[in-house]
């Protein structure tokens, strides 16, 4: 992590000060950071439009000084990009792509269209820019060298997920755009979602039978907000599956949220 882009593919920017914090801190490290133009734009609920935010996606791969592309936050609005990627220019410039929560939808998509792995982990927003200098060099250690361990035993697959509601939103496509080819190790979290959303959105994984069949495994992280049947619910889905489970509360929307490397294999 020499050279970081900072993107914003999602939901706006309220805040900037905290980017140009993030950078600061960066640079102390010796890290040269970017910070691009849409970043700072406002379209809707999105940070600018999609024709903005793929220009700076598109941008980021193909600047040939950058390793690292972190995203400034997650949001909405990731999806929208979807079919407008050039997915050759991410093929042929493989970078680092750092985010979670609703940038799960561009780590599904690039895994499947190029099988680069990113990393599932905090944000510039309001992860970097809230870390002490031991907190940064561990999160920098565990991008760099895709360090992670899984909580399952005997159990094998391709690290695969993220944020619940993102993945199930990825269904209305064709399973070519967005279902691995392998045998999968399922992590899942969520924020803010009840009960029944969370048991709803489980159920649409039972159903989607192209996903449900390469499922050898469950992770489940943080469920922040849940009720008090979660526990059950989550049991019931593993049960069904019929794979070992195991839970990783440092999979989160909260503060602890920790890397993982998307699309390793274990």
């Amino acid at each position: 992590m020499k050279n970081v882009a900072i993107i914003a593919p999602a939901g706006n920017i309220e805040n900037t000060e905290k980017l140009d914090k993030t950078k600061l801190f960066l640079e102390k490290f010796g890290i040269k950071t970017k910070i691009y133009p849409g970043v700072f734009e406002n379209f809707r609920y999105v940070a600018g439009d999609d024709n903005i935010r793929l220009n700076d996606l598109h941008g980021a791969y193909l600047d040939k000084e950058i390793d690292t592309i972190i995203c400034a936050r997650g949001g909405y609005g990731s999806i929208r990009l979807l079919d407008k990627i050039d997915y050759n220019i991410i093929k042929n410039n493989p970078k680092k792509l750092v985010g979670s929560s609703d940038i799960t939808a561009l780590l599904i998509s690039i895994y499947k269209k190029t099988g680069q792995i990113n990393y599932h982990a905090k944000m510039a927003l309001n992860g970097i820019s809230e870390m002490n200098d031991s907190e940064f060099l561990r999160y920098k250690e565990q991008i760099e060298n895709s360090i992670y361990t899984p909580p399952l035993a005997d159990c094998k697959g391709t690290l695969w997920g993220g944020n619940l509601a993102t993945i199930v939103s990825m269904f209305g496509a064709p399973d070519e755009n967005y279902i691995p080819d392998e045998d999968l190790i399922l992590f899942i979290e969520d924020i803010n979602e009840p009960d029944y959303k969370i048991d709803r959105m489980l159920t649409q994984i039972l159903r989607n039978t192209s996903l449900k069949n390469k499922i050898k495994g469950v992770i489940f992280g943080e469920f922040i907000g849940a009720g008090e049947h979660l526990n059950d619910i989550l049991k019931e889905f593993a049960d069904i599956l019929n794979v070992p489970y195991a839970f990783d509360p440092n999979i989160t929307h909260g503060k602890n949220n920790t890397v993982v490397p998307f699309g390793i294999k274990i």
